[in-house]
């Protein structure tokens, strides 16, 4: 596959990746749910920290990651790119997924049975946008005082 085709390829999806966040945003105003990612920040406050330890590396299903630490807007929930911004990095991402290029893993913190991203949002947005199901990740775990499933928003919402 020439460079030429790759760069064609990589535009192609991430025009769909960015449509799809676009009609994903709509389909949340009509249907009143909200279609943002979880913001770790507001997560963090809620919980009443009580410790943290570090878990390593692990296998995470890409389903369980549902925020974000530093990148919650640009983002949508399902981690399709809502901003123009993020355009370059994350076709630098799919292009070394076209040439098979080894990534790095991404960081995760750990709540309850849900991941949030410290590291790696354009990696795992376009590793969600191609189908992938799991994604490597070095991971700490944060507990808290309160689970996730108490919080007046949730991964489903």
């Amino acid at each position: 596959m020439t460079a030429q085709m790759i760069n064609q390829f990589v535009l192609q999806d991430f025009a769909k990746a960015k449509n799809k966040a676009m009609w994903r945003d709509w389909l949340s105003k009509l249907t009143r749910k909200s279609n943002n990612l979880l913001s770790f920040q507001e997560t963090y406050h809620k919980l009443g920290i009580k410790r943290q330890h570090y878990l390593g590396l692990q296998v995470v299903p890409i389903t369980k990651i549902v925020g974000s630490e530093g990148r919650p807007l640009d983002f949508d929930r399902a981690f399709f790119p809502r901003q123009s911004h993020t355009k370059s990095r994350w076709l630098s991402i799919d292009r070394a997924y076209y040439e098979h290029a080894s990534l790095p893993a991404v960081e995760l913190i750990k709540i309850d049975d849900r991941y949030f991203v410290r590291d790696g949002n354009h990696r795992v947005s376009v590793a969600r946008s191609r189908g992938q199901e799991f994604i490597d990740a070095i991971v700490i775990e944060i507990e808290g005082h309160t689970t996730t499933a108490q919080l007046p928003y949730s991964a489903n919402n």
